[in-house]
């Protein structure tokens, strides 16, 4: 085993400390581990700063500043109103699996995870239902709407930026709709 590997393997088990312990916020272990590749020489500068160009990693950004935009706007309260008159907890997941539906395939599902949590939180308190039997399926219906389209997912982003590097022509926005409409 070289220094290299090493340095590396010892880089990852304190990051993989410092995920379990959540000492510090998982960004900040994030780019504690890439300045401290840089600074071991493992990863040049260039490298190491190179995936904040990267196309996906921009248009997740733009994705949260979008979701953003929508909750500070109030564009988004209709909604909170719309969930807390749900009448059973049956009727809050239809309406909420509805809207999801429509939002999540065109804004990044981690983004809508994190824009509707409040809302789900502020509006199952409303009607009397406990919160964790919501924000799970949140999670799952976001994620499931959000691979049908090109911009839903990061990860239809990530292969699509991979897919572009590599040559091939990438993929259509709607290109996924068949195969996520399924799931």
């Amino acid at each position: 085993m070289t220094i290299d590997i090493a340095l590396v393997l010892l880089i990852a088990l304190g990051a993989m400390i410092l995920f379990a312990t959540e000492r510090l916020r998982i960004d900040a272990v994030a780019l504690l581990v890439l300045t401290s590749l840089v600074l071991a020489d493992l990863v040049d500068p260039v490298q190491a700063l190179s995936g904040f160009s990267n196309p996906a990693t921009v248009t997740v950004a733009a994705m949260f500043v979008l979701a953003a935009g929508l909750q500070n706007s109030g564009a988004l309260s209709g909604i909170g109103d719309l969930l807390g008159r749900a009448r059973s907890p049956t009727q809050f997941l239809v309406i909420l699996f509805l809207v999801l539906a429509v939002i999540a395939p065109f804004v990044n599902n981690t983004a809508v995870g994190a824009v509707f949590m409040p809302i789900v939180i502020a509006a199952t308190a409303s009607i009397g239902m406990s919160a964790s039997k919501a924000l799970m399926p949140l999670s799952y219906v976001s994620q499931m709407a959000g691979v049908c389209t090109l911009v839903g997912s990061s990860t239809n982003l990530l292969v699509n930026g991979m897919a572009r590097d590599l040559g091939h022509p990438g993929f259509r926005m709607f290109e996924f709709t068949p195969l996520g409409v399924i799931c």
